[in-house]
């Protein structure tokens, strides 16, 4: 093959491909206005504020098909404007905090409280559009999870999982106690049901004031509680995790001196593994974990009203179609990256109180949670915690 021919092609090649690409975004001509409504279903912010729309409500527009992201707040009026936006399908998260001082004023109770709504898919064309979103309350959890680490170490060696771990606070004043508290995995295609279908669920043992976890404290739970920095040096040290996932069906790692959570339910595999792509992850509290059974797909069935927390991750976030956990739970998606990377999700600090770190729970993964560029078990953004 001539020099002269494969210039030619390289040529075509790339005028082609460039042409292509050009196609994929339509003009300006095409881009309209989009009006999102936050509307209340609680009657909280006509007694707050004489009105049932929602200002200063958070708001989240995602493209499905250009995998254009943005964000803003509503006006006094519950609205936001999203202007010059392409056509596509969208989805919308919509999430309002309420203050401690805003709920005194209705309830007589100094609590913070949240309202969330979200729209998983609505076609935007045509002008101006607009939807109404209506917004429900979610409840705040005591216990929060305020690390996950799912993505696996970066080679050498290659997929390398075994260092994952989940990182629970104790967000609240009071003295909380881990004793019978659940982790679960959700399965997808069960966002609506009233029933968490659960792949895997392991159980903090205890008989109920075993293990208290003081305000400000954090609590470890290793997949494998070992030095993993020993088999990859990009890994962590989880070898003083305070529990430790073990599934005794199989090879599993068991450490002696970690203590090990009770395995409830295990689907499949040698560990309680998570995905390192996608999941959505739930701590929750029932009476008896065994009193609902199980789904025909051999998922653990718990009640929805049980879930304490929930965290919802995904390498594409433009990929809210396929959400496992309903906006009561979490509103938003967390992540954004490939596998393994040695990325992990963090919660953020809302503010502190007499020094303690209140971390964010708006029950919205996409206000709540940022990416860090290494795991930090124990720690959140550099200010030490203590195990339980």
């Amino acid at each position: 093959m001539s020099l002269k021919f494969i210039s030619i092609l390289l040529l075509f090649h790339f005028c082609f491909y460039y042409s292509c690409e050009e196609k994929l975004t339509p003009p300006n001509s095409l881009r309209l206005d989009f009006v999102v409504i936050a509307q209340d279903t609680t009657g909280f912010m006509e007694l707050l504020e004489g009105k049932t729309f929602v200002d200063s409500a958070r708001v989240f527009v995602n493209s499905y098909s250009y995998h254009n992201t943005y964000e803003d707040f509503t006006d006094e009026n519950g609205q936001v404007v999203f202007q010059s936006i392409l056509p596509d399908r969208y989805s919308v998260s919509i999430t309002r905090f309420l203050s401690p001082d805003e709920v005194m004023k209705v309830t007589g109770v100094r609590i913070a409280r949240v309202l969330n709504g979200q729209i998983k898919e609505i076609e935007v064309s045509g002008g101006v559009c607009s939807t109404t979103v209506y917004l429900y309350p979610s409840q705040l959890g005591s216990i929060v999870f305020s690390e996950i680490y799912y993505n696996g170490a970066p080679p050498p060696p290659p997929y390398y999982y075994h260092d994952q771990f989940t990182e629970l606070y104790n967000n609240s004043d009071s003295v909380m106690y881990l004793d019978g508290l659940i982790i679960a995995d959700v399965e997808y295609g069960y966002v609506d049901d009233e029933y968490i279908h659960a792949v895997h669920a392991y159980m903090f043992p205890g008989s109920g004031t075993d293990y208290p976890l003081n305000p400000g404290e954090f609590v470890i739970i290793a997949q494998d509680a070992i030095d993993h920095t020993e088999a990859n040096a990009n890994s962590v040290d989880l070898s003083g995790a305070d529990f430790e996932y073990y599934a005794p069906n199989g090879p599993d790692v068991d450490n002696p001196d970690v203590e090990n959570m009770i395995m409830v339910h295990h689907k499949y595999g040698y560990d309680f593994l998570y995905s390192v792509m996608n999941c959505g992850i739930v701590l929750l509290r029932v009476d008896d974990p065994y009193a609902v059974g199980y789904d025909n797909f051999d998922n653990i069935l718990f009640p929805k009203e049980g879930v304490i927390d929930g965290v919802e991750y995904r390498d594409n976030l433009s990929e809210v179609e396929y959400k496992r956990l309903s906006s009561d739970i979490d509103a938003g998606l967390t992540g954004g990256f490939e596998a393994y990377r040695g990325k992990s999700i963090e919660r953020k600090i809302g503010y502190y109180r007499e020094g303690r770190a209140i971390l964010l729970d708006n029950n919205n993964s996409s206000i709540d949670f940022e990416v860090l560029s290494r795991p930090t078990p124990g720690y959140i953004h550099g200010v030490e915690g203590s195990g339980s």
